[in-house]
């Protein structure tokens, strides 16, 4: 995380330092991206980022904090809602509102997908932490299905997990073009989700 020195900085710099680092961790995974090439893009010498951060990793997570903070902000209208949908119908305000964050914030999406994408051992433990949280997550609104009798009692949650989150990234990353029309893609979204349900849904 940022030394006190960082936080000393004007916002302005603060901002101009995140928003460079943004661009360079959105445009490479972790293990390509270049601290010298953020230090010469922001401006600023290389011995004075290492005066605001350990080293390349810890500017990364502080990125990562911050994009993933932005997100979960932008997904709360979903998670307020959790205890008034069920399962399924949370999973598609989940999926459908993901996408609109990724059309508006190119940038931030493109940051997660590479954290989640990136095999260097230096984040490894911090993608599977995120990893392990997230499952956590979704297996506990499985488990809310499957106590009020939505889907089976014996579903095997880790592997829904897999199959949710392989799908949810395929209907995000392969339509994010500008001539992707909204009502459309929504409508293909709650289609996809549908055919899952059918699968999981307790008849």
């Amino acid at each position: 995380m940022p030394k006190s020195t960082f936080f000393n900085l004007p916002e302005d710099k603060r901002k101009h330092i995140f928003e460079t680092a943004l661009k360079e961790f959105s445009r490479h995974p972790y293990e390509q991206a270049s601290l010298t090439e953020i230090v010469n893009n922001a401006g600023i010498a290389k011995g004075s980022m290492y005066q605001y951060f350990e080293d390349k990793k810890d500017l990364y997570k502080y990125v990562v904090q911050l994009v993933y903070q932005h997100k979960r902000e932008f997904l709360h209208p979903v998670w307020a809602q959790k205890d008034n949908q069920d399962f399924f119908a949370l999973v598609s305000l989940y999926y459908r509102r993901s996408w609109h964050y990724a059309r508006q914030y190119p940038q931030y999406h493109q940051v997660t997908a590479n954290f989640w994408d990136s095999r260097d051992i230096a984040v490894r433990e911090e993608i599977l932490r995120e990893k392990q949280i997230r499952i956590l997550e979704f297996t506990d609104l499985l488990e809310q299905a499957s106590e009020s009798g939505v889907i089976a009692a014996d579903t095997d949650k880790e592997a829904a997990w897999f199959v949710y989150h392989a799908v949810g990234r395929a209907l995000i990353d392969n339509f994010l073009a500008p001539n992707v029309s909204a009502d459309s893609h929504e409508t293909f979204i709650n289609s996809v989700l549908a055919t899952l349900e059918r699968g999981l849904r307790k008849g």
